[in-house]
């Protein structure tokens, strides 16, 4: 019997620890402790000592805001990237020229008597701009064409013939770019250097002329290099919004990479794993079912996280009050809270879209917390309890 009274004695000391507040294993923090720890909330609770802060799902639906870009094509490289017309292009070391010079009738300086030869022009043999950037032409000598425009070049031509052909015109035309290329590489199906056309073109038009993306428009991201410059945006923002589909000019690179989005699920859900983006566009209660739903027996619905880092702008017309985080910090550590079990949850949690890299946390259940107490106090007690019933047995047969 003296066996039976130490079983007693070790629960109650299981009880008393588990009551006085040993912790005991989970899965990752508990609900209510997120809720204190929040630095800024649109809830009620707030502790202005932590660094980070807590939102509902629906005040960022609700809120009527755009999606925050982290990063434009349009705002880092200019207004002139967006116009509806971009610069002309300009001769270039390396260009192949032609030019052809008119004159109004013969016995000229280049067209002579009118049964010797066809037309009232002839043509300047095709020459390559050189290192100090000129062509020759005859009776004109060297023009310095890098950097200028046809039209210039073509008006310096006349007026150095005016006095010596009859009412010269002059037409000079590129055959083969060279300094007016730019380049498309990586996940493209024919990676190339390519002579951009004079009436402009646009980063998708350049990649078509390319083949085209390799992977789906979800996964690849383009990069633009600009004069030491690169900025790197998806690609079907591109395709969303216009202005980011801005003109390429001469020395551009463009580079396609492919990156498949994911985001991570972790805590009382089916799977707790890292998931890749099954489409363009996700959001938060697909992400949910994509990761394995809520487990019955675990999951807590009130208590669904999302965690990622928030722009500092957007935070603040949100209403946020960040006074308590650095001033330097642009981004700011978030989460959001969803509560799933009241029923309208749902209409918020379909409307917040899901970035790449997010975090979604499902906490337990508090009544997890008291099974997971006794399966303890099981594991313990269950050998000690087979012991104290061979006893007793042993003793009935003495």
């Amino acid at each position: 019997m003296e066996i039976f009274r130490h079983r007693a004695v070790f629960v109650s000391l299981l009880v008393t620890i588990a009551v006085s507040g040993c912790a005991l294993p989970a899965a990752g923090p508990r609900g209510s402790d997120i809720d204190l720890a929040a630095t800024a909330s649109l809830t009620p609770q707030s502790d202005e000592s932590k660094k980070f802060v807590l939102l509902d799902v629906a005040a960022r639906t609700q809120s009527g805001l755009a999606e925050p870009e982290a990063v434009s094509l349009s705002t880092s490289f200019g207004s002139t990237a967006t116009r509806a017309r971009p610069a002309r292009l300009t001769f270039s070391r390396g260009d192949t020229v032609q030019a052809t010079i008119f004159e109004s009738q013969s016995g000229g300086l280049f067209v002579g008597d009118a049964g010797t030869r066809p037309g009232n022009f002839v043509q300047v043999p095709q020459q390559v701009v050189d290192a100090a950037g000129s062509i020759k032409i005859p009776y004109a000598g060297d023009i310095r064409v890098l950097g200028r425009t046809a039209e210039s070049v073509q008006a310096e031509i006349e007026d150095k013939l005016a006095s010596k052909a009859i009412q010269p015109q002059v037409f000079v035309s590129v055959v083969t770019q060279r300094g007016s290329e730019m380049s498309v590489l990586g996940e493209v199906n024919s990676a190339s250097k390519i002579p951009l056309n004079p009436n402009g073109e646009r980063v998708l038009d350049v990649i078509s002329r390319a083949g085209g993306i390799k992977y789906p428009g979800y996964e690849s991201y383009v990069t633009l290099q600009r004069e030491g410059h690169a900025v790197r945006v998806p690609f079907d923002r591109l395709v969303r919004a216009p202005p980011e589909n801005v003109f390429v000019q001469p020395g551009d690179v463009v580079y396609v990479s492919r990156d498949p989005r994911s985001y991570t699920v972790l805590g009382a859900t089916g799977t707790q794993s890292r998931v890749p983006f099954p489409a363009e566009r996700l959001v938060l209660s697909e992400a949910i079912g994509a990761g394995g739903g809520l487990v019955d027996t675990r999951a807590n619905p009130e208590f669904v996280y999302l965690y990622r880092a928030e722009p500092r702008g957007f935070l603040e017309r949100l209403g946020v009050d960040l006074t308590y985080f650095d001033a330097s910090a642009t981004f700011i550590p978030t989460i959001y809270r969803a509560k799933l079990h009241e029923p309208a949850a749902l209409f918020a949690a379909r409307d917040f879209e899901i970035r790449d890299k997010d975090v979604i946390y499902v906490a337990d259940s508090d009544t997890v917390e008291v099974v997971k107490f006794f399966q303890l106090v099981s594991a313990i007690t269950g050998p000690a309890s087979q012991g104290a019933s061979s006893a007793y047995s042993i003793y009935r047969v003495k």
